[in-house]
């Protein structure tokens, strides 16, 4: 009752306006929307969000950084030590700017061993999540992707305070550009790509900033070898549908969820309606592909294909985090008791 009250309420226009101020809030706001109430906790004495000044709020605000604490395993001095910082949370990733592939660098001058498996998280936000990850993961070689430079100067400074420069590297650029020129000299195999809390971007008109697009599956697709994961997850049911439809649609022939981990007793189910804009997509394209038809004959074929369903539905959203470490924005979600969508995709 819950689960499904939660995601009607996530559906309305409602909670639209609502959500922006707390559930809604980076990647673009995200620090890969890993959390903007969260990384206002841990880097504002202020209390922010929905819950205003309440002292509520205040006793809200301190419980979450000290999860977010506990949970990522990193102390909050080595955050403070690096310094405040103002940032936009939305940038665009159309600008003419971020439509230059990124140069890769001398990977065997980065990483200690460029020959380890490497975890790439795109739309990386703030770092924190890596970060926690190379504890976990430490015969990994960590690399993250995001398109604003300020928060990845910085996340690097973390990264040198922690001490861990030569495993954990910070680029800025636009992943779905990017991919095929900056790893197509990287001599590990790609093991992990993370595409967590992304912008939704609601609109229409701005479908073309989603994080997840043709080219970034196809251009995973050529990368990554079998056996290699894709973890997506959002707070946002549109959003992870999307994500998990277009990998679905477009990369089909490479991906596939993974069965050991979606299992009947570890998944839950949940659809949105109407149904999201990945077949809308679809549908474009297929419009921009074919010769325009008299404007009866195109109705008539309009109306005699069936809606695009998604088959990878029938898997479900896995109820837990099956790396073991949360982003800050999972963080926030899981206290307040909101669910998360979560698909492991692996490559065939």
């Amino acid at each position: 009752m819950a689960l499904a009250a939660g995601n009607q309420l996530r559906s309305s226009a409602a909670c639209r306006l609502w959500a922006p101020a707390l559930l809604r809030c980076p990647r673009g706001a995200a620090a890969s929307r890993r959390g903007t109430a969260a990384a206002s906790a841990l880097h504002s004495s202020a209390p922010s969000g929905v819950h205003g000044g309440s002292p509520s709020s205040v006793r809200d605000q301190d419980r979450l950084q000290l999860n977010v604490e506990e949970k990522l395993g990193i102390p909050l001095d080595i955050y403070k030590a690096a310094g405040g910082l103002r940032v936009r949370q939305h940038v665009n990733p159309l600008k003419k700017e971020l439509q230059v592939p990124t140069e890769p660098p001398a990977w065997s001058e980065v990483y200690a061993d460029a020959g380890r498996p490497l975890v790439l998280d795109i739309g990386c936000g703030y770092g924190r999540f890596l970060l926690a990850l190379n504890k976990k993961m430490p015969g990994h070689n960590m690399l993250g992707l995001e398109i604003r430079e300020p928060i990845i100067e910085r996340a690097n400074k973390w990264a040198a305070s922690l001490g861990v420069t030569r495993s954990v590297l910070f680029l800025r650029g636009n992943a779905t550009i990017t991919l095929d020129h900056t790893l197509a000299s990287f001599s590990g195999t790609i093991d992990l790509v993370c595409v967590q809390f992304p912008d939704p971007h609601f609109k229409a008109r701005h479908r073309k900033r989603h994080t997840v697009q043709r080219q970034l599956v196809e251009a995973l697709g050529r990368l990554l070898a079998p056996g290699a994961r894709v973890f997506l997850q959002s707070d946002v049911l549109e959003v992870a549908e999307y994500m998990r439809d277009s990998f679905e649609q477009h990369g089909a022939a490479w991906f596939a969820p993974c069965p050991q981990l979606h299992t009947p007793d570890a998944v839950f189910h949940a659809a949105s309606e109407p149904r999201p804009a990945a077949a809308e997509q679809q549908a474009a394209q297929r419009e921009q592909q074919q010769p325009a038809e008299p404007q009866g004959v195109a109705a008539e074929q309009q109306e005699a294909q069936p809606a695009w369903r998604s088959l990878w539905a029938a898997a479900g959203w896995l109820q837990n985090n099956p790396l073991g470490v949360p982003t800050e924005r999972e963080v926030l979600t899981t206290a307040q008791e909101q669910p998360v969508y979560r698909v492991m995709l692996r490559r065939l």
